[in-house]
């Protein structure tokens, strides 16, 4: 029976780092200290040293912290929010969960990120954020992004799949001014994942950092002392414990990654009929997205070969039919172009090269047959 190639792998880490979340979850159970227990406080102060930014804020989801972050800029339901049009629900859902007015925009045809030089047009005297998506692991040119939407409007940075992604073809993490809020999700898939759901805040500045605190836990820092509207979206102590122990690793495993992507880009470039992203060097390589005609055909195709493969996404946000209610009539062109000839190949940090190898040869072998 010939071997499966999975999309991903949800739990990469080695056997004694295995070993030692176990250790350490069964000390919080006997310790009974699950609810924002000091692992927790340790997990959100390394990842955003990590990270370079001041301030980590762990919560329940990647959702959640899109929602607490907006939830943190005291927005009114007239304020508008722009986001582009191919990226995971969650990002335009959090702008209908604060009570906001989403605003669409497309992408670029080249990367797939949210095109910045079509938001000028899309800016009115009620935009207050835009959230940039970092699709696939890249993350977009805020120092861009800022020039063209000036210092009043907020940047909400949708890091989810970006986890110590660097700017651009840089090879270390600066400190990145020109954002205000970005949001981590630790979802299993995820380049650093829990073992449930996970997310995260970081932000710079110590009154956000501060209010952000509360929103995640009831609007209170205090037991039984609630100043705000806040949600119960704390970071489980037991996930920041499996995300303490594989923090360790994320960088090896980004590194592997975009080894892996580097192969493929190799390999694929000079097929015809294939669009590559085009990506720069500092992705963190969450996901690798080509582009095909005819893509259920290749899937089928692939899957045959025993080779899993996934679209992300099979949709524009337009298109879905509880957003479109909420917001004025748009063609994406790009987007939902995107959404049509997607492809995510398999690329986990565990991806041997006799996997690598077989992906490529079989899509070469596609593209001679049909």
């Amino acid at each position: 029976m010939k071997k499966k190639i999975n999309f991903t792998e949800v739990n990469p880490v080695s056997q004694k780092i295995r070993r030692k979340i176990y250790f350490e979850i069964l000390k919080i159970i006997k310790k009974k200290n699950f609810i924002l227990g000091d692992e927790v406080k340790k997990f959100e102060k390394r990842f955003s040293n990590l990270s370079k930014t001041k301030f980590g804020i762990g919560c329940a989801s990647g959702t959640d912290a899109l929602t607490l972050a907006l939830m943190s800029l005291d927005l009114g339901k007239n304020d508008e929010i722009i986001v582009p049009g191919l990226t995971y629900i969650s990002t335009g859902l959090s702008v209908l969960l604060n009570n906001n007015k989403l605003v669409l925009t497309d992408v670029d045809n080249e990367t797939g990120l949210i095109d910045i030089d079509k938001i000028k047009k899309k800016i009115t005297k009620r935009t207050k954020v835009v959230i940039p998506v970092n699709l696939y692991g890249q993350r977009v040119d805020a120092k861009k992004l800022r020039k063209i939407i000036g210092k009043k409007i907020s940047i909400v940075e949708d890091s989810a799949q970006s986890h110590f992604a660097f700017q651009g073809n840089e090879k270390k993490i600066r400190p990145n001014k020109h954002v205000d809020i970005s949001c981590y999700s630790f979802y299993p898939a995820k380049n650093l994942g829990a073992f449930g759901d996970g997310g995260l805040i970081t932000v710079n500045n110590e009154h956000s950092y501060k209010k952000l605190l509360a929103l995640r836990n009831l609007g209170s820092v205090k037991k039984n002392k609630h100043f705000l509207k806040g949600l119960n979206s704390r970071l489980d102590t037991l996930q920041a414990v499996v995300l303490n122990s594989k923090l360790n690793s994320i960088f090896d495993y980004n590194s592997r990654r975009r080894n892996i992507a580097n192969y493929y880009d190799k390999h694929l470039s000079n097929i015809k009929g294939i669009k590559l992203t085009k990506t720069n060097a500092g992705s963190s390589r969450h996901l690798y997205v080509i582009r095909v005609q005819n893509r259920d055909k290749l899937i089928k195709y692939l899957s045959k070969k025993k080779i899993s493969c996934q679209i992300h996404y099979p949709y524009s946000l337009n298109k879905l039919k509880f957003i479109s209610k909420n917001i004025k009539k748009v063609k994406l062109e790009v987007s939902e172009r995107w959404s049509k000839e997607c492809l995510s190949l398999p690329i986990h940090p565990n991806l041997s090269s006799n996997d690598k190898k077989k992906i490529v040869n079989s899509i070469k072998e596609y593209f001679k047959a049909f």
